[in-house]
């Protein structure tokens, strides 16, 4: 039984502290006993059911780039241990100690006005810390998100970003208004004489559902919709994914060697700097090679059915093909746009060639649709940016009796005629015709487009 042990969350603020000994005490009385507490998971062995007394100890020169041993903590916990606590294990500023139920230990911390001030310069501190670091990228992303740009609707992670994101900074603000809520009365506690006020197990629990069940439900979605983009989009997605996983890995590494005394406190920032110029050549070398290499899956023989499309063939009306001809394909979903793919026909014709690009989207709704169409114009007329200068720009203009004559809600070319954008109800095509293979004034041009592709359009 005593080789028995298991992990169980343990997802505490760290202001919960006192709460975390009346759950260790509830714990050892259930006949587990703790071995190691991590951030998120706490280790415990089987052991017969006691009363055993816990004392969860704040240690201002602990911190998460602090070794576990050093000469003031050695020293630390050997006062403790003449006071009758034994040491178990630490967690960053948190010192976790145990002493036999029937005993009568001293406590660690007489004087609350000292141990409120330890608290506020080393949990208050390294938590507001984290929230301000998180609130600059939270501001910083949904400036990128919002407004909503088409771009996002055409992804799970996109949509859920862009619909969850807020949802998620709401949540993760939770643990600074405890902060500060928990400070202020604090202070004002020992300005009256009274005992700061100790967070109960119930209490804290509570915090915990409510912050950590909300998060991680967003947080699963998010992964979910990692998983559903991957299907479509490989190559994109682990790009996305390199850095942030490589960052996570050296992070979690530099910690792990400063707390086992590998590496300086006073290094760590030398060999964070050095690591984050590593990681960015890695993802710099690496990054246009992983999208290259999945170019490859999106070249195909044949169209999976349900995708309209037209083709070079069509388009032209010749019985046969004359050159070397290549087709990509590339498909995509949302919840918001069910169908999305492009198709891309190239042939070569040796001293010339022909090619058109369709872009299909049916969304959900015609609200959406109008998000696409607007985002999609907008695109073209911005261009994009390469070494600081805006290349591929394009004018816009809308042609009334054009799109009276198409019958569609919105229509819009580019001033060279060569890319043709049109939505009608839930449907949004975008047609590049940069070889000049038709004709958009064409009749029978017309009557292709609009009866492979808008026959299920509704307004919705």
């Amino acid at each position: 039984m005593k080789n028995k042990t298991k992990r169980v969350f343990w997802g505490f603020f760290s202001l919960d502290y006192k709460a975390m000994g009346e759950y260790l005490e509830e714990m050892a009385e259930k006949g587990w006993m703790v071995e190691k507490v991590g951030r998120y998971t706490a280790k415990f062995r089987a052991i017969e059911p006691q009363k055993i007394k816990f004392y969860v100890d704040v240690f201002k020169e602990g911190g998460p780039l602090t070794p576990e041993k050093t000469e003031s903590s050695e020293e630390y916990r050997r006062l403790c241990q003449e006071s009758g606590w034994t040491f178990i294990t630490s967690l960053d500023y948190l010192q976790f100690f145990y002493a036999a139920g029937d005993s009568e230990p001293v406590p660690i911390q007489t004087d609350e006005e000292i141990e409120q001030k330890i608290v506020e310069h080393t949990l208050v501190r390294t938590e507001l810390r984290g929230v301000l670091i998180f609130a600059i990228l939270a501001v910083y992303i949904l400036f990128r998100i919002i407004p909503v740009r088409y771009t996002n609707l055409l992804r799970f992670t996109g949509v859920i970003s862009t619909y969850l994101y807020p949802v998620l900074c709401i949540f993760t603000a939770i643990p600074a208004v405890y902060i500060i809520v928990w400070m202020i009365k604090a202070r004002r506690n020992i300005k009256n004489g009274l005992s700061i006020a100790k967070p109960t197990l119930k209490s804290a629990r509570r915090r915990i559902r409510a912050f950590y069940g909300s998060v991680w439900i967003i947080v699963l979605l998010y992964v979910l919709s990692f998983i559903i983009d991957a299907f479509f989009m490989p190559g994109i997605v682990v790009y996305i994914l390199l850095g942030p996983g490589i960052g996570a890995i050296f992070g979690s590494s530099i910690r792990y060697l400063v707390k086992k005394n590998k590496i300086s406190g006073d290094s760590v920032l030398n060999y964070i700097v050095i690591g984050t110029i590593i990681i960015l050549i890695f993802i710099w070398v690496s990054g246009p090679s992983i999208l290259e290499k999945t170019e490859d899956i999106y070249k195909v023989d044949s169209i999976p059915e349900g995708y309209p499309i037209i083709t070079l063939k069509e388009i032209s009306k010749e019985s046969s093909q004359r050159g070397e001809l290549s087709r990509e394909f590339r498909r995509s979903m949302s919840p918001i746009v069910p169908k999305h793919h492009t198709y891309y026909e190239y042939e070569n014709l040796g001293d010339s060639s022909k090619s058109i690009r369709i872009k299909y989207y049916e969304a959900i709704n015609s609200y959406f649709a109008d998000i696409i169409f607007k985002g999609i114009t907008e695109e073209l007329e911005k261009g994009m940016k390469w070494r600081g200068m805006t290349i591929f720009t394009k004018n816009i203009i809308t042609d009334d009796e054009m799109r009276k004559l198409w019958d569609m809600d919105n229509l819009a070319l580019t001033e060279e005629r060569d890319e043709l954008i049109i939505q009608k109800g839930n449907i949004v095509l975008h047609v590049d015709n940069y070889s000049e293979v038709m004709d958009f004034n064409d009749i029978e041009i017309r009557e292709l487009i609009i009866s492979r592709f808008f026959n299920n359009s509704s307004e919705n």
